[in-house]
């Protein structure tokens, strides 16, 4: 009797040690955060005018699942997958941007992609370099409707800090203690300052 209730006493301990979520961890390691380049870098642009934007990452990645603890060619090209919001500033109560649908998105490097849930971001899968040791894309962004607006992140990427991102069209709408607040198919997402993305007007 007191065999079985030692037994049963352990049990939970030995149930608890089999089942550790931190034992046989396998994937793969988190991709660098893109950095993207805007190629033609303007305050204002025309109606139709096209802005380019460009980034790239490494395609090397520690892979948990295999030995070798050496970064390697990861050849999923999803896992690279990122993605923007195109966003209109506005001073509605409790926003000041709402997500800007109707931008001609043209792909150049790299391809469109859509979830399978509702998402109103640009997504974009990007293209293994020829030398296989970066994943890139490169996209055009036109937008016929005047007014001011901002691009952030959608995923794991920040605009380059060393070039300019005329921040200062975001002033007029700093109304949420410098947030940037937004919806997006009934969630709500808030960006921190204005570092990382970029701001432009359309005429």
């Amino acid at each position: 009797m007191k065999r079985n209730l030692k037994f049963l006493l352990l049990a939970p301990l030995l149930m608890a040690v089999l089942c550790d979520p931190d034992e046989d961890v396998c994937g793969v390691d988190d991709p660098e955060a893109y950095i993207v380049n805007v190629e033609n870098i303007a305050e204002t642009y025309q109606q139709s005018e096209t802005i380019w934007l460009n980034a790239r990452t490494t395609s090397m990645l520690i892979d948990f699942c295999t030995e070798t603890e050496e970064p390697e060619l990861i050849t999923d090209t999803e896992v690279f997958l990122d993605g923007l919001f195109v966003l209109k500033l506005n001073n509605l109560p409790g926003l000041n941007a709402e997500v800007f649908n109707d931008a001609e998105i043209i792909y150049d490097i790299g391809e469109a992609y859509s979830f399978n849930s509702c998402s109103n971001s640009v997504n974009c899968l990007p293209q293994l370099t020829d030398d296989s040791q970066f994943y890139e894309y490169r996209l055009g962004i036109s937008i016929n409707t005047p007014g001011d607006y901002c691009i952030v992140n959608a995923r794991n990427s920040y605009f380059n800090l060393e070039q300019e991102n005329n921040a200062s069209i975001f002033n007029g709408y700093n109304t949420l203690e410098d947030r940037i607040r937004f919806q997006d198919c009934g969630d709500t997402y808030t960006r921190n300052g204005t570092e990382g993305f970029y701001f432009f007007s359309i005429n």
